[in-house]
């Protein structure tokens, strides 16, 4: 990676990072439903969409921390400058919210449009 020193390179950084968060968010959301479908319905009682919703939560953590975590300790030390870092870090915290949003919205619309199936069950039970 190239350092970062001027402003231009900087607005260029904190663009691409926040494509990056919605690109991870929608990443997640398919890991979470592979992951739904490699459950298996249980019969009888079923409580599997319990694990299925453990799944999805843990998945979900680890998109957003990771992400962080990976701008805070590897690309900030590519930036020179204290102010362009305290910038930049502002825009990590954004892209949380990006990540996280997208992560959200887009799983609870597949849910709800794909109500009947592994990855609509972590809603929880249907009322019949």
């Amino acid at each position: 990676m190239t350092p970062v020193t001027t402003l231009p390179q900087l607005n260029q950084l904190m663009n691409s990072t926040m494509i990056y968060a919605v690109a991870v968010g929608l990443i997640a959301v398919l890991l979470a439903i592979i992951l739904a479908n490699i459950f298996p319905w249980e019969g009888g009682n079923d409580r599997s969409y319990i694990k299925r919703r453990i799944a999805f939560i843990a998945i979900g953590i680890v998109a957003v921390l990771s992400f962080w975590m990976y701008n805070d300790l590897v690309v900030v030390d590519h930036i020179r400058n204290a102010g362009f870092q305290n910038m930049f870090k502002a825009c990590n915290l954004k892209c949380i919210g990006i990540n996280l949003g997208v992560y959200l919205v887009v799983s609870i619309v597949l849910m709800f449009a794909f109500r009947h199936s592994k990855f609509g069950s972590i809603l929880g039970e249907e009322k019949k």
